[in-house]
């Protein structure tokens, strides 16, 4: 059912408007000239799934006479009393920062900056709710006063900055401020927002007004946790964690706020998904490029789920590149809540558990939706005479683009299809945080007491449902009960907002709301915990409950089936059971983990590369060489000679009772044993062996090993696969092997054809079309 908030009534005239104040004239002119922009709630429209579109703004002369009308009521009196309160404050304001701001940022009609305030403001009074509109305009402008104090400050703007500061010692942060944007959503710690704000020398940061120390604690370049494992040398692989610029703010209130760098869209950004009327955008990469990224992101997952970091959902974390970056990453650009005790991956807010009621919009989002998480608690839909009615909304919205969402240049999105690149990541920064264990403990131990952790006691989700029911005065959406220190934070207006030092100890206010209870006694599941600092991570073992998560996630687009690649062989055998070996060259093992429901078991097997045994080189060599010229003699003959034919089954019954000592002796001859032309011959050989298959089979496990290890090409697993198949008379499933067809080469018949140049992919094949092509130049006889 449709909650009308509030109904336009025709006005009866320009003429006979009445008057307004000057401030509220204004407004009005900008939405009539299409400049107001986000200053009103939005027109959305539905369209299919029961999603919400983004129609436009309220503009133009019919909206501008609308809302004109509307302000002259007594209804909306107290916008009209905040938009003058507005009105002046900007005035004031503008006139005593010469220097800081470019002209026109401070103005009432700025929508990007006032827009969250004003739009709150209409809604409630389109309501009937009260809306105590000096009160909160004295709280949103000193919220205002003090980021501009902190500006100048830290800017030098007022004199010279402090020693030692360079965060804004770069061109593109020259002033003065261009615009100021107001992120939308929730507010804390007495109605603050984080702001965006653009400079004159074309560069953007974000400021928080926030006492919380994650970004700084993990991201900054130089002297953080992630810096620091980027410049460890690596233990069972490279590791490339996202870094950004951040940095606490100066002065005796330095650390209730940070300056930090905004990260931008990629330059691979473009089309993901299209249809008729709509496009949506994301991050799009070739298929080498997605490697990196998602081993990158691999790594980026580990060490969430080992620092404990949370809430890393939709919004929190950005694909984007940094100027001193040559490739995107996801960044994580909100990172409040830390060394919380995670018992699963899905914690971590990347990955979602459908199981368990989780939205499908978690950091790592496996499909390009239309819809978003996000949206305005009210928006105007028309009415069927060109008016506009004010409505709650309900209906998820619709996005255009989406920073979270990565695909590849073949259309497919999340890590699924690079799932052994993503938990090879997230090996190797697992194993690099085992290895230098101590020296990352020692590292937090002597992070200062004044760096804070967030304290979340619910759901951001359920605390924003109860503001926007309040502001709407509708019946609230569900019956989650909050505690009265959580209630008085939601009586003034703000999410609830608790933290605590990273060290431990009590949970604090910011100064602006120390009037306000706090809660109870720390609860043991409250960060920061002392075992995720000092325990988590030791050992290997550790991970084999993310991995199993990690793959449970990507289920629909990775399995079942056996997947290699990078060292990892990944079995997905259903959702709750699967296996993922990793090698480890340099530490002389292989490393199984196993997993079937909640069970995760860890097994290390021993890794050596053989030494070269020259004997075995030139005997696949030679029988190599005499196989060609035999197949070549009997092809030609159209297979008609006999003679040929049995000398060649000779030929590979001798091979493999050869082969099967060597396997017994050596191990199987990849690179390192035999080198890569013997090691080919020896899959050849595989591959024309004929006779009972359980040798082949046990050497076709033997080959995906070696592929994984890095001893062989990997697409020689495609080769003796679809072999092994033909010889059982069943469809092959990679299309390597072909037939004469009323004189046209041809694939012969393949399992899944829709889905066979993904399964050539994760192969490191091309596309089967263009092999084909290549056969046919090569091998087919010209027509007539």
């Amino acid at each position: 059912m449709t909650e009308v908030l509030w109904e336009s009534v025709a006005p009866t005239g320009r003429n006979s408007a009445p008057a307004h104040s000057p401030a509220v004239r204004k407004v009005i002119e900008a939405v009539r000239a299409g400049t107001a922009g986000p200053l009103f709630p939005p027109v959305l429209r539905p369209v299919e799934d029961d999603l919400l579109t983004h129609d436009r703004f309220p503009s133009g002369e019919k909206d501008a006479e609308l809302l004109a009308a509307a302000l002259a009521t007594p209804r909306f009196g107290p916008l009209g009393t905040l938009l003058d309160a507005l009105d002046a404050w900007c005035r004031r304001t503008t006139a005593r920062t010469p220097g800081l701001l470019a002209p026109g940022v401070l103005d009432v009609t700025q929508g990007a900056l006032f827009g969250p305030l004003v739009s709150e403001a209409f809604t409630a009074c389109a309501a009937g709710a009260p809306y105590p509109a000096e009160e909160e305009c004295a709280r949103w402008t000193g919220f205002l006063e003090r980021f501009l104090e902190r500006l100048s400050r830290d800017t030098g703007t007022c004199g010279a900055p402090p020693a030692g500061t360079s965060f804004f010692d770069r061109p593109s942060l020259r002033l003065p401020v261009t615009c100021i944007e107001a992120q939308d959503g929730e507010t804390h710690n007495g109605r603050r927002r984080v702001l965006r704000v653009r400079l004159s020398g074309g560069g953007s940061i974000a400021y928080k007004p926030r006492p919380a120390g994650g970004e700084v604690l993990f991201l900054t370049p130089d002297t953080s946790v992630f810096a620091l494992l980027n410049s460890l040398p690596p233990a069972s692989g490279p590791v490339r964690l996202p870094v950004l610029r951040c940095t606490p703010g100066t002065g005796p209130d330095g650390r209730e706020y940070t300056w930090q760098e905004w990260i931008e869209p990629p330059a691979q950004w473009g089309v993901i998904r299209l249809a008729s009327d709509r496009r949506l955008y994301g991050t799009r990469l070739g298929r080498r490029q997605a490697e990196r990224f998602w081993h990158r992101a691999g790594s980026l997952a580990a060490a969430a789920f080992r620092f404990g970091i949370a809430d890393l959902g939709e919004g929190n974390l950005l694909a984007g590149t940094r100027p001193e970056d040559q490739e995107p990453l996801f960044h994580p650009v909100d990172l409040e809540i830390f060394l919380t005790p995670l018992p699963r991956l899905y914690d971590t807010g990347l990955v979602a558990d459908a199981a368990a009621g989780d939205h499908h919009h978690p950091g790592l989002e496996d499909r390009a939706r239309w819809c978003t998480v996000d949206g305005p608690v009210a928006c105007f839909t028309e009415t069927a005479d060109a008016g506009l009615r004010l409505v709650r909304r309900r209906r998820p919205c619709t996005r255009g683009g989406s920073r979270t969402v990565v695909s590849d240049t073949r259309g497919r999105t999340g890590y699924g299809p690079y799932l052994p690149s993503f938990l090879r990541g997230m090996f190797d920064a697992w194993t690099l945080t085992a290895r230098h264990h101590d020296r990352i403990r020692a590292f937090l131990h002597q992070t200062p007491a004044d760096t804070y952790v967030r304290v979340l006691l619910k759901p951001t989700a359920a605390y924003t449902e109860t503001l926007a029911d309040r502001l709407c005065a509708t019946a609230p959406g569900s019956a989650t009960a909050f505690g009265p220190a959580e209630t008085a934070q939601l009586d003034a207006g703000d999410v609830p907002y608790f933290f605590r030092s990273v060290h431990g100890g009590p949970l604090l206010r910011v100064a602006e709301t120390t009037h306000l209870p706090l809660p109870g006694d720390p609860h043991p599941a409250w960060p920061p915990s002392a075992a995720v600092a000092d325990d988590r991570g030791r050992d290997l073992a550790g991970l084999g409950v993310a991995l199993r998560d990690a793959v449970a996630y990507a289920h629909d687009t990775a399995g079942p089936g056996t997947l290699h690649g990078h060292g990892v062989r990944v079995q997905v055998t259903d959702r709750d059971t699967g296996e993922a070996s990793f090698t480890w060259p340099a530490a002389g093992r292989r490393v199984v983990y196993s997993w079937a429901g909640d069970t995760v078991r860890i097994r290390m097997e021993p890794f050596v590369r053989p030494a070269p045994v020259p004997e075995v080189r030139r005997r696949l060599l030679r029988t190599d060489r005499t196989d060609a010229a035999l197949r070549e003699r009997w092809v030609a003959s159209d297979f008609a000679d006999e003679k040929t034919e049995k000398r060649l089954r000779t030929l590979t019954e001798a091979g493999m009772r050869w082969l099967a000592d060597v396997v017994a002796t050596h191990g199987w001859p990849g690179h390192a044993l035999a080198g890569p032309a013997a090691a080919a011959a020896a899959c050849r050989l595989v591959q024309h062996a004929e006779g009972p298959l359980g040798f082949q089979y046990e050497c076709l496990d033997l080959i995906e090993r070696a592929a994984c290890d890095g001893d062989l090409p990997l697409r020689q697993i495609a080769y003796v696969t679809d072999a092994l198949r033909i010889h059982e008379g069943r469809p092959q499933v990679y299309g390597t092997k072909f037939r004469m067809h009323e004189g046209e080469l041809e694939p012969c018949p393949i399992e899944q054809p829709d889905r066979v140049d993904e399964l050539r992919h994760s192969l490191g094949m091309e596309p089967l079309a263009r092999y084909a092509a290549r056969l046919r130049r090569r091998h087919q006889p010209p027509a007539g």
